[in-house]
């Protein structure tokens, strides 16, 4: 696996404060079986500098470097809404770069798909802003296919540290799919779908299906506390059908980037966390123990 680069999001992702066992030196968690994987090889990209050209002089490498230079680290959350920057631009790179995605079959390369993402931004093509307050955009989420209001509230705070997204192999049997929200000091809120199989080469259906608050540190006390998320979800797939669950795709991925498209036509830019390469190493050497 290729190393994290420089100019990496300046936070490391909590994601393994969450989970079983603690480490030494990183956020990480070592000693986590569920993340330390031993894979058949498999003809994976190296490196998306390899990539074919989309145009003269506009190669997989360049048009990613334009694409983390105007998103930023993913640490504000007007960029993570898309409401700062150039719109069309981003739009126009994510398209890019999806057509020349090195990656067109990620779940031949988990190294490469699954573990923890930091979102940098996400956003519906063609539509306007989506703001909790807005009437409107309850209105197209209720009755229609937009963005989750909720989505905006907790991704667009300016107090959100970080957002990440955690992957486990879709491919076996009661694998998740977690979305974490950091809100700095230890204090997270963790919302976790269920995988419900592979759809085709790139995308896996899902159903939201809990959640809780992880509050560490001076709220949590020495142990932490978990407290329940409450949305009932089960409840609100009774009175909305389909409203909780549909499908994912990846449709670019590389050792630093991941495009992602979901079922209602949300897109979503993620980065490797700053370190995450060097830590896979470090496991790997755990591991031969």
């Amino acid at each position: 696996a290729a190393p994290a680069r420089a100019g990496a999001a300046s936070r490391a992702s909590p994601c393994a404060k969450l989970r079983a066992g603690s480490s030494s030196n990183s956020n990480y968690n070592i000693n986590n079986n569920n993340i330390v994987r031993r894979h058949h090889a498999v003809s994976c990209p190296a490196s998306a500098s390899n990539a074919p050209a989309s145009a003269p002089g506009s190669s997989a490498s360049e048009l990613r470097s334009e694409l983390l230079s105007l998103l930023g680290k993913g640490d504000e959350g007007a960029a993570r809404m898309a409401r700062s920057g150039d719109r069309a631009r981003l739009e126009q790179l994510v398209t890019s770069l999806e057509a020349v995605n090195p990656t067109p079959s990620p779940f031949k390369c988990p190294d490469l798909l699954l573990g923890d993402w930091q979102l940098l931004t996400t956003f519906q093509p063609g539509t306007g802003d989506v703001r909790f307050t807005d009437p409107e955009s309850w209105r197209k989420y209720l009755f229609e296919s937009g963005p989750s209001p909720v989505q905006s509230l907790v991704v667009g705070n300016q107090d959100v540290s970080n957002v990440f997204q955690v992957l486990e192999d879709p491919k076996a049997a009661g694998s998740k799919w977690e979305n974490v929200v950091d809100f700095g000091a230890g204090n997270s809120l963790v919302i976790e779908a269920v995988m419900e199989g592979v759809r085709d080469t790139n995308s896996f259906f899902y159903r939201f299906s809990g959640g809780y608050f992880r509050l560490d540190g001076a709220l949590g006390g020495p142990d932490g506390i978990k407290l329940p998320y409450p949305v009932p979800f089960d409840l609100l797939e009774a009175l909305r059908p389909g409203q909780t669950k549909g499908w994912f795709a990846t449709t670019y991925l590389d050792e630093e980037l991941r495009v992602s498209r979901g079922n209602k036509g949300s897109v979503f830019v993620l980065r490797r966390p700053v370190g995450y390469w060097e830590l896979q190493k470090e496991k790997q050497k755990y591991v031969r123990q």
